[in-house]
């Protein structure tokens, strides 16, 4: 009997299907127009046809990219003495402003 046992767990455990581990998600080119230190919204992934699926995940993904280079930046500022961080203030400007206002369709 304890050779039945040993025989059905084997068996159970080859036949066990093995958990797929997700596909990391493609990264997308995220590219965009500015004017006035200012992400032109509607010109954001334009390298792609509209609406398109790589179109709205590149727009997804820019504004995952917005949101984190304004941590980037806020915190690259704020440890960097003036006047030396007068670009990191702009870059910082850009970032947040387009963290705050884009939304993607």
């Amino acid at each position: 009997m304890n050779t039945k046992m040993l025989i059905l767990a084997l068996c159970v455990s080859l036949s066990t299907p093995s958990v797929a581990v997700p596909k990391e998600a493609k990264r997308y080119t995220i590219k965009w127009q500015e004017q006035s230190n200012r992400v032109l919204f509607d010109s954001v992934c334009y390298t792609y046809p509209e609406g398109s699926i790589p179109y709205r995940r590149c727009r997804a993904q820019a504004k995952k990219h917005f949101t984190q280079q304004c941590r980037v930046f806020s915190e690259k500022y704020s440890q960097t003495r003036a006047p030396y961080n007068k670009t990191y203030k702009k870059k910082r400007d850009k970032f947040c402003h387009a963290a705050d206002r884009y939304f993607p369709l």
